[in-house]
């Protein structure tokens, strides 16, 4: 999960860091062990990954030296931290230590320490700053100004009402069978979401989210919120590591981080579904999120689609 390409020697440190993780509180959760067993699959170790002791920060620098091996070790430590559906001040600091003998800085170990610390409303406006939607706002403001900034901001809150932009998609019912558009409309009317433009729809530069949901074969409830987040961090050219991040402390902690889903749900981030659908989304020849013309597929079969864009079945 996130490291795959680590010497064998790396791979141990790696383990063994994030099994320093594990033993910062009392007790080895069953999720814990997952990840350590995922993650060590995923790094081709063959001995069992329990057996591995912990290490100290000083041993992981001296095996894997470069920033992006660092960081990404440290981004599975973070989401060891969260694996027994809590956060612990002991694993906090750990990390944080770990990241400073790394030379390497990831705005999640602040996250952490907030959530650790129950500051919560920093932690929110610290991940609302460097989100996704954070991006698509400034993308509105550049290509349209205040009116795309609303278009964005507008079905959030039930407002931006658009019929003309309803009816656009609403008139995807009406390809055959077998096309993204029809099943596109299948999807919205069977989960009885409104399209684009009606209100509390979602704004049409988040519909990507949707057809990625179609595309992939993802269900809405959470575990299939968190396999769809998972696919979408495996394509993603940039910061993959937010959503795997927010989607665990949405449905694995129970916060509510996205306006559009409920808080409460826990348990939901299972290692094992989150590697499959990532290295899934791995395989996605683009990335869907960042300026896909998803329009000209909509009267093409969703079969062809699929198979053009690498998504397997």
């Amino acid at each position: 999960m996130l490291i795959d390409d680590l010497t064998p020697s790396q791979a141990r440190a790696a383990i063994g860091a994030m099994r320093a993780v594990a033993d910062a509180s009392p007790g080895m959760h069953p999720d814990e062990r997952s990840m350590l067993a995922v993650t060590a699959r995923a790094l081709s170790i063959q001995e069992d990954p329990q057996s591995i002791p912990a290490i100290e920060p000083e041993e992981l620098a001296a095996l894997v030296t470069e920033p992006r091996d660092r960081l990404r070790v440290l981004q599975c430590m973070l989401l060891m931290s969260l694996m027994d559906g809590r956060a612990d001040r002991e694993e906090s600091e750990l990390i944080r230590r770990f990241a400073t003998t790394l030379g390497v800085h990831d705005e999640r170990v602040d996250s952490l320490r907030q959530l650790a610390e129950g500051r919560l409303t920093r932690l929110w406006l610290g991940l609302a700053w460097r989100s996704y939607g954070h991006e698509e706002f400034i993308k509105a403001l550049r290509d349209e100004g205040p009116r795309g900034v609303w278009k964005v901001v507008g079905p959030m809150i039930g407002a931006a009402t658009d019929w003309g932009l309803a009816r656009k998609f609403i008139a995807f019912g009406e390809h055959d069978e077998g096309t993204l558009g029809r099943a596109y409309f299948d999807w919205v009317r069977t989960h009885r979401f409104p399209f684009p433009g009606e209100p509390g729809g979602v704004p049409e530069r988040g519909v990507w989210h949707d057809l990625t949901h179609v595309l992939g074969g993802y269900g809405t409830d959470p575990d299939g919120e968190v396999q769809v987040v998972s696919f979408i961090a495996g394509y993603r050219r940039e910061d993959p590591f937010f959503w795997l991040f927010t989607i665990a402390l949405q449905f694995h902690l129970g916060l509510r981080v996205s306006p559009y889903s409920p808080g409460g749900h826990t348990g939901h981030f299972q290692p094992e579904l989150v590697q499959r659908a990532y290295a899934r989304g791995q395989r996605v020849k683009i990335d869907l999120s960042d300026d896909w013309n998803w329009e000209p597929h909509m009267a093409r079969p969703i079969a062809l689609v699929r198979e053009e864009l690498g998504i397997e079945s």
